[in-house]
């Protein structure tokens, strides 16, 4: 962290001043910020400042839907979650599944969406959720509100359940880690969900 900030003390201050603005935008925003509304960001040499402090920080840029957001690191996370932080509940893990399932992964492969847009959804109801028969209403509900409240479903007590802000942050790798996972959720057996199975065994061998 000190290396990066030294670095910034290299700036003019102009520079400066626009490296900082840029962090802020990226790490509030709920939408991808438009680079030109930033020079931090339009800018290739000054956004390497702006990557720099978010490393630093075991942060990153992710780049999508025309502009920049900012997230962790995959190594990052993955400590995050082996330490016990951010993982979410059995249950609310379970209806975050269904509700991709219904919404973005059911309407793609129909054709009905396209793009690699996880907010690109049909919106589900608690009633097509609750065909689920391992989960009650009460789990349902409870769940909806834990995602809901950290960004993971669209925002909102009445709100359209489908995914929100939190899926934009995602790296190329988690992404497809998440396709990959719904594919063996949806057809267990196989050919596709053998070959994922297989991949990701090497992987994590390696």
């Amino acid at each position: 962290m000190a290396d990066a900030l030294a670095d910034l003390q290299g700036l003019d201050s102009r520079s400066r001043n626009a490296v900082l603005a840029a962090i802020a935008a990226v790490e509030a925003a709920d939408a991808p910020v438009d680079a030109s509304r930033f020079d931090a960001l339009r800018d290739p040499g000054i956004r390497a400042h702006v990557s720099s402090v978010l490393a630093a920080c075991g942060r990153t840029l992710i780049e999508g839907n025309g502009g920049w957001l900012s997230a962790y690191e995959d190594d990052v996370a993955d400590a995050l979650l082996e330490e016990g932080i951010g993982l979410l509940s059995e249950k609310d893990r379970a209806v975050l599944a269904l509700v991709l399932l219904y919404t973005v992964a059911i309407p793609r492969a129909r054709g009905r969406i396209d793009g690699t847009d996880w907010t690109q959804a049909e919106p589900t109801t608690v009633e097509q959720l609750q065909k689920h028969r391992y989960l009650t209403r009460r789990d349902i509900l409870l769940s909806l509100r834990n995602l809901r409240s950290r960004g993971i479903l669209r925002p909102g007590l009445r709100g359209a359940i489908a995914p929100g802000p939190q899926f934009l942050r995602l790296s190329a790798a988690r992404t497809r880690r998440i396709w990959d996972e719904l594919v063996i959720v949806a057809q267990p057996d196989s050919t596709l969900a053998q070959v994922i199975r297989r991949r990701h065994s090497e992987e994590n061998a390696a």
